[in-house]
């Protein structure tokens, strides 16, 4: 039976797709996945809620904007040039969709505390025996590869990767503009339709290439600025960043009281994670990988609040539950003496657990790796020769170049 499904998204609106198409309705059987699905377990903006209390939004909810955006991109350019796009469309929209399946618990917020790359684990979903192989492959047994060549980047033309992970692609447009709506800040929006209706794909030196006609290049600037204003304004605030670094720290303690054979509340699965940073040899299954969401972190938290054999993971644990977050001063401006007087004033035992250095490097464009191509007086070029804004914007990377220090109040 045909059917016809509508996801209410608060950024898109309606997000349609249906049966009849065969693409649309593995789309749908995609997210029906048991591996797709955690994704609702996952907070796309981390520990920002305890910053912005709105935002609570989940790597599912982004994951499926995304693929409403690649649609939008493709379309466009599927309207230009439809033999360049048709034989990949099916792959790029499932590689929008499926892109951060890897994520652990609090997205980013973790990567730093267990080792691990989510683009990794989202290959690993893709390629083991999971849910989602098992779809892929039943629509074509070429699918999960072509996917991950996409993801990977190495399949040709690079256009196709591009639209999945460029300076200007579907992953970024969204979360740029559902960052700000979930933190309700205005830094994050800019033109997205008339970026996408600006696309098109040109035939260079022989080789297919993604660029911005001229009428999009003034959107493209917004879009960038955008971009530096979010990672300024919200994911570099230093309240997120104090709870990033107090979460690295706890897991360090957690990691130390194990090598001590101290006895704690703890999963088998958060036990391998925990090592895993120290020793790579340790086995994580896709199993391990499924049960390790932002849920079962906080049952841990909430069980290393209440437990007795080790009082600085307690309070670390209370900490970040309660909110009672560590304070927070840029070290690169403070001088030699000051930083060695706030790091002296702890004994060296607390010392790692309670005065912590974190660094930020973010730039909001360059023109080094994957430049963004735009069409300008009938030459193509790189958007730093044709924008002054970009060109500005590739200087103003030192103030998103910062060094932290926190330390409680």
């Amino acid at each position: 039976m045909l059917k016809k499904y509508t996801f209410l998204d608060p950024i898109h609106g309606n997000i349609e797709l249906n049966t009849k198409y065969p693409e649309e309705k593995l789309i749908l059987d995609l997210i029906e996945c048991t591996e797709f699905q955690r994704l609702r377990r996952i907070r796309q903006l981390g520990f920002s809620y305890l910053t912005f209390y709105g935002a609570e939004s989940s790597r599912f909810v982004h994951s499926i904007g995304t693929f409403q955006i690649a649609r939008s991109m493709l379309n466009r350019l599927m309207s230009k040039s439809p033999d360049l796009v048709k034989p990949f469309y099916t792959a790029i929209l499932v590689s929008a969709l499926l892109h951060d399946l890897g994520h652990g618990p609090f997205s980013h917020s973790s990567e730093p505390s267990f080792g691990f790359e989510h683009e990794d684990w989202t290959i690993k979903n893709i390629k083991g025996k999971t849910e989602i192989n098992q779809v892929l492959s039943a629509y074509n047994k070429d699918l999960p590869q072509k996917v991950i060549d996409i993801l990977e980047q190495k399949i040709e033309p690079k256009w196709i990767s591009q639209i999945i992970s460029g300076q200007l692609d579907c992953d970024r447009c969204d979360y740029l503009i559902r960052d700000s709506h979930q933190t309700g800040t205005k830094y994050g929006v800019f033109q997205l339709e008339r970026i996408i209706q600006s696309l098109e794909l040109i035939d260079l030196d022989g080789e297919v290439k993604l660029i911005v006609t001229e009428k999009g290049i003034h959107a493209v600037e917004d879009y960038l600025f955008a971009r530096y204003s979010m990672y300024l304004q919200v994911y570099h605030h230093k309240k997120t960043l104090a709870a990033d670094a107090m979460f690295t720290s706890l897991i360090c303690r957690v990691r130390d009281l194990i090598s001590e054979n101290i006895d704690l509340p703890l999963s088998e699965s958060v036990r391998k994670w925990i090592i895993y940073k120290s020793n790579k040899k340790i086995k994580i299954s896709l199993e391990d990988f499924f049960n390790f969401d932002d849920s079962e972190i906080f049952t841990h938290l909430k069980l290393w609040s209440k437990q007795k054999q080790d009082l600085i993971l307690q309070d670390l644990a209370n900490r970040i539950l309660n909110r009672k977050l560590f304070k927070a001063k840029r070290a690169n401006i403070l001088n030699a003496d000051e930083l060695n007087k706030i790091q002296n004033y702890f004994p060296e035992n607390l010392r790692k657990y309670y005065c912590l250095i974190h660094e930020c490097r973010e730039f909001p464009y360059t023109d080094q790796r994957k430049p963004i191509l735009v069409r300008k007086e009938g030459q193509i070029m790189d958007l730093a020769m044709a924008s002054p804004i970009a060109t500005a914007l590739m200087n103003r990377g030192q103030e998103l170049d910062t060094k932290w220090i926190f330390f409680p109040e």
